[in-house]
């Protein structure tokens, strides 16, 4: 059976030399580690293809990935954790506290934009529609869709450079507004478009 390399380079970034000098193992020294840690690497890439295609049919929205991943950026997370860590960080997210200048910008009016029906005149981000959409995965389901918002988010770390500040307060409008388009419906359909709602 023919092995393509370039699904395990692209999504574990390990060089191509290195997966072709395990593979030349499999036959020589099939129980060495090598071998062993490369069947993982494969079943690994199909099992999250697989996955892909679950959240495809899962009706997942631009609105509950922009949540999700706007909270991940802000909040300087990047490495995977538990749902009910990510719950707890996605709820205290949607409450900050907004009494600066930098929530007067369009970009944080697109995230906490339901204001509350106590009277405070508060607005909070809509993470109780991710909430639901969470609970109904898998473990599985929920680190695959974790790790491609992750790495959505990194991609535009790489691009837009603001050092380790975390939150909203203290960014420039330009940088507000650099993050407003990265975070867009345009961006987000085009690097979702394998598990979004096609509408």
């Amino acid at each position: 059976m023919r092995f393509s390399y370039k699904p395990i380079v692209e999504r574990f970034k390990i060089p191509r030399p290195t997966l072709i000098e395990w593979k030349k193992r499999v036959l020589t020294d099939p129980k060495n580690w090598r071998v062993e840690h490369l069947e993982y690497l494969q079943n690994q890439v199909q099992l999250e293809n697989q996955t892909i295609v679950e959240l495809s049919n899962m009706g997942i929205n631009c609105e509950e990935i922009f949540i999700f991943s706007i909270c991940i950026y802000l909040e300087g997370k990047s490495k995977f954790m538990p749902l009910g860590e990510l719950k707890k960080l996605l709820k205290d997210f949607a409450y900050t506290e907004q009494n600066s200048v930098e929530f007067r910008h369009d970009f944080a009016k697109d995230i906490w934009k339901i204001e509350l029906d106590d009277g405070s005149k508060r607005f909070i981000a809509d993470y109780k529609r991710l909430y639901d959409l969470l609970d109904s995965m898998t473990s599985f389901q929920y680190f695959v869709l974790f790790m491609l918002v992750s790495n959505f988010v990194q991609n535009i770390k790489k691009k837009i450079d603001l050092g380790e500040r975390c939150g909203i307060i203290g960014k420039t409008w330009q940088e507000l507004h650099s993050l407003q388009k990265e975070f867009s419906k345009k961006s987000i359909k085009s690097k979702f478009s394998k598990i979004l709602v096609h509408s």
